[in-house]
Protein backbone atom coordinates (compact mmCIF):
# COMPACT_ATOMS: atom_id res chain seq x y z
CA UNK A 1 0.00 0.00 0.00
CA UNK A 2 1.05 3.29 -0.44
CA UNK A 3 -0.71 6.43 1.22
CA UNK A 4 -0.18 9.81 0.28
CA UNK A 5 -0.72 12.67 2.98
CA UNK A 6 -2.33 15.29 0.57
CA UNK A 7 -3.64 17.72 3.35
CA UNK A 8 -2.30 17.90 7.21
CA UNK A 9 -3.88 20.87 8.27
CA UNK A 10 -6.94 22.49 10.32
CA UNK A 11 -10.28 23.88 9.23
CA UNK A 12 -8.90 26.79 8.26
CA UNK A 13 -5.91 25.37 6.70
CA UNK A 14 -2.48 27.12 7.05
CA UNK A 15 -1.53 29.93 5.88
CA UNK A 16 -4.62 31.45 7.81
CA UNK A 17 -6.64 33.53 6.23
CA UNK A 18 -5.42 37.21 7.12
CA UNK A 19 -3.26 35.73 10.14
CA UNK A 20 0.54 36.95 10.10
CA UNK A 21 2.11 35.07 12.43
CA UNK A 22 5.69 33.31 11.79
CA UNK A 23 4.14 30.14 10.95
CA UNK A 24 1.76 31.40 8.13
CA UNK A 25 4.64 33.43 7.13
CA UNK A 26 6.86 30.49 6.54
CA UNK A 27 9.24 29.58 3.94
CA UNK A 28 9.17 25.91 4.88
CA UNK A 29 6.95 24.08 2.44
CA UNK A 30 6.08 21.51 5.65
CA UNK A 31 4.24 24.80 7.45
CA UNK A 32 1.79 24.89 4.42
CA UNK A 33 -1.17 23.18 5.26
CA UNK A 34 -3.99 22.00 3.40
CA UNK A 35 -7.32 20.77 4.85
CA UNK A 36 -6.82 16.71 5.88
CA UNK A 37 -7.22 14.14 3.76
CA UNK A 38 -5.32 11.50 2.36
CA UNK A 39 -5.27 9.01 -0.92
CA UNK A 40 -4.30 5.56 -0.64
CA UNK A 41 -3.34 2.90 -3.40
CA UNK A 42 -3.75 -0.37 -3.07
CA UNK A 43 -1.24 -3.43 -4.10
CA UNK A 44 -3.96 -4.41 -6.12
CA UNK A 45 -4.18 -0.98 -8.01
CA UNK A 46 -7.43 0.47 -6.71
CA UNK A 47 -7.32 4.22 -5.18
CA UNK A 48 -9.39 5.07 -2.00
CA UNK A 49 -9.64 8.99 -1.11
CA UNK A 50 -10.16 9.56 2.52
CA UNK A 51 -12.11 12.64 3.01
CA UNK A 52 -12.13 15.40 0.23
CA UNK A 53 -12.00 19.11 1.70
CA UNK A 54 -12.68 22.26 -0.25
CA UNK A 55 -9.15 22.39 -1.81
CA UNK A 56 -9.02 19.00 -3.10
CA UNK A 57 -9.22 19.95 -6.72
CA UNK A 58 -5.97 22.07 -6.26
CA UNK A 59 -4.88 18.68 -4.25
CA UNK A 60 -5.69 16.33 -7.05
CA UNK A 61 -3.60 17.96 -9.65
CA UNK A 62 -0.38 18.91 -7.35
CA UNK A 63 -0.36 14.78 -6.18
CA UNK A 64 -1.54 13.46 -8.93
CA UNK A 65 -4.79 12.10 -8.15
CA UNK A 66 -6.47 10.44 -11.39
CA UNK A 67 -8.49 7.85 -10.70
CA UNK A 68 -10.86 7.25 -7.30
CA UNK A 69 -12.43 3.84 -6.60
CA UNK A 70 -13.95 5.07 -3.57
CA UNK A 71 -14.45 7.44 -1.00
CA UNK A 72 -14.35 6.90 2.84
CA UNK A 73 -15.24 9.91 4.65
CA UNK A 74 -14.46 10.37 8.68
CA UNK A 75 -17.84 12.79 9.39
CA UNK A 76 -19.53 15.57 7.57
CA UNK A 77 -17.53 19.01 8.84
CA UNK A 78 -17.15 21.58 5.69
CA UNK A 79 -13.02 21.19 5.52
CA UNK A 80 -13.84 16.89 4.98
CA UNK A 81 -16.36 16.64 2.48
CA UNK A 82 -17.25 20.15 0.58
CA UNK A 83 -15.53 19.31 -2.19
CA UNK A 84 -17.56 16.64 -3.38
CA UNK A 85 -18.37 17.94 -5.70
CA UNK A 86 -15.35 17.62 -7.93
CA UNK A 87 -15.71 13.61 -7.85
CA UNK A 88 -17.70 14.08 -11.22
CA UNK A 89 -14.57 14.62 -12.64
CA UNK A 90 -13.87 10.77 -12.03
CA UNK A 91 -17.66 9.83 -13.11
CA UNK A 92 -16.41 10.65 -16.35
CA UNK A 93 -13.15 9.79 -16.35
CA UNK A 94 -13.65 6.03 -17.65
CA UNK A 95 -14.28 7.14 -21.11
CA UNK A 96 -12.15 7.56 -23.64
CA UNK A 97 -11.71 11.99 -24.11
CA UNK A 98 -12.66 11.54 -27.66
CA UNK A 99 -15.97 9.74 -27.85
CA UNK A 100 -18.28 12.75 -28.35
CA UNK A 101 -21.49 11.13 -27.25
CA UNK A 102 -20.54 9.86 -24.50
CA UNK A 103 -22.36 11.39 -21.11
CA UNK A 104 -21.63 11.68 -17.55
CA UNK A 105 -24.96 10.34 -16.71
CA UNK A 106 -23.67 6.79 -18.23
CA UNK A 107 -20.64 6.74 -15.94
CA UNK A 108 -20.89 4.62 -12.78
CA UNK A 109 -20.96 6.32 -9.48
CA UNK A 110 -18.56 6.90 -6.94
CA UNK A 111 -19.13 4.28 -3.67
CA UNK A 112 -18.59 6.62 -0.58
CA UNK A 113 -18.58 4.94 3.01
CA UNK A 114 -19.38 6.58 5.90
CA UNK A 115 -21.66 6.76 9.15
CA UNK A 116 -25.03 7.52 9.04
CA UNK A 117 -24.45 10.99 10.25
CA UNK A 118 -23.15 12.02 7.65
CA UNK A 119 -24.95 10.21 4.87
CA UNK A 120 -28.09 12.22 6.03
CA UNK A 121 -25.77 15.12 5.66
CA UNK A 122 -24.54 14.56 2.41
CA UNK A 123 -28.39 14.17 1.10
CA UNK A 124 -29.28 17.48 3.12
CA UNK A 125 -26.31 19.54 1.84
CA UNK A 126 -25.80 18.14 -1.70
CA UNK A 127 -29.56 17.33 -2.86
CA UNK A 128 -29.02 18.03 -5.65
CA UNK A 129 -27.13 15.02 -6.28
CA UNK A 130 -30.06 12.70 -6.20
CA UNK A 131 -32.02 14.42 -9.05
CA UNK A 132 -32.20 14.62 -12.56
CA UNK A 133 -29.87 17.38 -13.24
CA UNK A 134 -31.23 19.52 -16.11
CA UNK A 135 -29.79 20.67 -19.50
CA UNK A 136 -26.37 21.71 -18.89
CA UNK A 137 -25.79 21.11 -15.15
CA UNK A 138 -24.20 17.99 -13.93
CA UNK A 139 -23.11 16.67 -10.68
CA UNK A 140 -20.66 13.64 -9.18
CA UNK A 141 -22.55 10.58 -9.01
CA UNK A 142 -22.03 8.49 -5.90
CA UNK A 143 -24.04 5.88 -3.79
CA UNK A 144 -24.38 6.26 -0.29
CA UNK A 145 -23.06 3.25 1.98
CA UNK A 146 -23.39 3.34 5.98
CA UNK A 147 -20.87 1.53 7.33
CA UNK A 148 -20.55 -0.18 11.10
CA UNK A 149 -18.18 -3.13 10.56
CA UNK A 150 -15.43 -4.46 8.03
CA UNK A 151 -15.47 -4.57 4.02
CA UNK A 152 -13.04 -5.68 1.05
CA UNK A 153 -11.91 -3.72 -1.34
CA UNK A 154 -10.34 -5.34 -3.57
CA UNK A 155 -8.09 -7.48 -1.33
CA UNK A 156 -8.24 -4.06 0.99
CA UNK A 157 -10.07 -4.78 4.43
CA UNK A 158 -10.96 -1.49 5.79
CA UNK A 159 -12.39 -1.77 9.11
CA UNK A 160 -14.28 1.62 10.10
CA UNK A 161 -13.10 3.40 14.23
CA UNK A 162 -16.06 4.97 16.11
CA UNK A 163 -14.66 7.92 17.59
CA UNK A 164 -15.97 11.10 19.26
CA UNK A 165 -15.42 14.47 17.93
CA UNK A 166 -16.35 16.63 20.83
CA UNK A 167 -20.04 14.83 20.48
CA UNK A 168 -19.94 14.43 16.94
CA UNK A 169 -19.69 10.89 15.84
CA UNK A 170 -16.72 10.43 13.44
CA UNK A 171 -15.08 7.41 11.90
CA UNK A 172 -11.62 6.64 11.80
CA UNK A 173 -10.58 4.12 9.18
CA UNK A 174 -8.08 0.91 9.27
CA UNK A 175 -6.38 -0.73 6.48
CA UNK A 176 -5.27 -4.31 6.20
CA UNK A 177 -3.67 -5.80 3.14
CA UNK A 178 -1.03 -8.63 2.77
CA UNK A 179 -0.05 -8.49 6.95
CA UNK A 180 0.62 -5.28 7.05
CA UNK A 181 -2.12 -2.27 8.01
CA UNK A 182 -2.43 1.43 7.97
CA UNK A 183 -4.43 3.45 10.65
CA UNK A 184 -5.95 7.26 9.59
CA UNK A 185 -7.81 8.25 12.69
CA UNK A 186 -8.43 12.35 12.72
CA UNK A 187 -11.30 14.59 14.20
CA UNK A 188 -11.16 12.70 17.35
CA UNK A 189 -11.32 13.90 21.02
CA UNK A 190 -11.51 10.55 22.26
CA UNK A 191 -11.75 6.84 21.21
CA UNK A 192 -13.60 4.63 23.24
CA UNK A 193 -12.52 1.31 24.73
CA UNK A 194 -14.69 -0.46 22.36
CA UNK A 195 -12.70 1.11 19.11
CA UNK A 196 -9.14 0.31 20.93
CA UNK A 197 -10.26 -3.07 20.89
CA UNK A 198 -11.30 -3.22 17.48
CA UNK A 199 -7.91 -1.72 16.02
CA UNK A 200 -6.12 -4.68 17.69
CA UNK A 201 -8.38 -7.19 16.75
CA UNK A 202 -8.42 -6.45 13.31
CA UNK A 203 -4.51 -5.01 12.91
CA UNK A 204 -1.86 -6.87 11.53
CA UNK A 205 1.80 -5.23 11.91
CA UNK A 206 0.10 -1.70 12.31
CA UNK A 207 3.24 0.18 9.93
CA UNK A 208 1.84 3.89 10.04
CA UNK A 209 -1.08 5.54 12.28
CA UNK A 210 -2.09 8.89 11.08
CA UNK A 211 -3.28 10.66 13.85
CA UNK A 212 -5.28 13.58 15.19
CA UNK A 213 -3.08 15.67 17.30
CA UNK A 214 -3.97 19.45 16.49
CA UNK A 215 -1.49 21.54 19.25
CA UNK A 216 0.23 21.65 22.47
CA UNK A 217 -2.76 23.24 24.47
CA UNK A 218 -5.63 20.95 24.65
CA UNK A 219 -9.38 21.45 22.63
CA UNK A 220 -12.57 20.04 23.48
CA UNK A 221 -12.64 18.51 19.99
CA UNK A 222 -9.47 17.41 18.95
CA UNK A 223 -6.65 15.48 20.64
CA UNK A 224 -3.61 17.64 21.52
CA UNK A 225 0.26 16.78 20.98
CA UNK A 226 0.41 14.83 24.01
CA UNK A 227 -3.01 13.03 23.87
CA UNK A 228 -2.23 11.74 20.51
CA UNK A 229 0.59 10.34 21.66
CA UNK A 230 -1.03 8.65 24.56
CA UNK A 231 -3.04 7.04 21.99
CA UNK A 232 -0.84 5.54 19.67
CA UNK A 233 1.44 4.47 22.50
CA UNK A 234 -1.72 1.99 23.26
CA UNK A 235 -2.24 1.56 19.76
CA UNK A 236 1.33 0.54 19.37
CA UNK A 237 1.87 1.42 15.71
CA UNK A 238 5.40 1.13 14.86
CA UNK A 239 5.31 4.80 12.81
CA UNK A 240 3.10 7.50 13.82
CA UNK A 241 2.26 11.28 12.24
CA UNK A 242 0.11 13.96 13.75
CA UNK A 243 -2.34 15.41 11.32
CA UNK A 244 -4.85 17.83 11.57
CA UNK A 245 -2.31 20.77 13.06
CA UNK A 246 -2.83 24.37 13.39
CA UNK A 247 -1.18 27.34 13.09
CA UNK A 248 0.35 27.77 16.54
CA UNK A 249 3.24 25.42 15.87
CA UNK A 250 5.48 25.11 12.97
CA UNK A 251 6.80 21.91 11.64
CA UNK A 252 9.93 22.35 13.33
CA UNK A 253 8.72 23.62 16.73
CA UNK A 254 6.22 20.08 16.22
CA UNK A 255 8.63 17.92 15.96
CA UNK A 256 10.87 19.15 19.11
CA UNK A 257 8.07 19.14 21.11
CA UNK A 258 7.13 15.58 20.49
CA UNK A 259 11.15 14.73 20.92
CA UNK A 260 11.19 16.32 24.62
CA UNK A 261 7.96 14.33 26.07
CA UNK A 262 8.81 10.97 24.09
CA UNK A 263 10.43 10.20 27.68
CA UNK A 264 6.91 10.04 28.80
CA UNK A 265 6.06 7.59 26.13
CA UNK A 266 8.78 4.37 26.34
CA UNK A 267 6.33 2.62 24.58
CA UNK A 268 6.63 4.81 21.56
CA UNK A 269 10.37 3.47 20.68
CA UNK A 270 9.81 4.33 16.54
CA UNK A 271 9.17 7.71 15.20
CA UNK A 272 6.85 10.06 16.20
CA UNK A 273 6.48 12.69 13.61
CA UNK A 274 4.01 15.83 11.66
CA UNK A 275 2.94 14.79 9.49
CA UNK A 276 3.24 17.15 6.47
CA UNK A 277 1.22 17.33 2.78
CA UNK A 278 2.83 15.46 0.18
CA UNK A 279 4.44 13.14 2.48
CA UNK A 280 3.98 9.50 1.67
CA UNK A 281 3.99 5.99 3.40
CA UNK A 282 4.71 2.99 1.28
CA UNK A 283 4.08 -0.55 3.70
Amino acid sequence: MKLTILGSGTSHGVPVIACNCKVCRSHNKKDKRNRSSVYLQTDQGKYILVDIGPEFRIQAIKYKVNKVDALLLTHSHADHFHGIDDLRIFSASCFKRSDKNASILDAPPIPVYTNKETIADIKSRFSYFFVQPKEGGGHAKVTLNEVSSSFMIGDTKITPIPMKHGSLNTTGWLFTENGKSIAYLTDCSYIPEESFELIDKNKEDLQELIIDGLREKPHSTHFSFLQAMEAAERIGAKNVWLTHLTHTHSHEETLKYVKEHLKDFPKLTRNVSPAWDGLVLKV
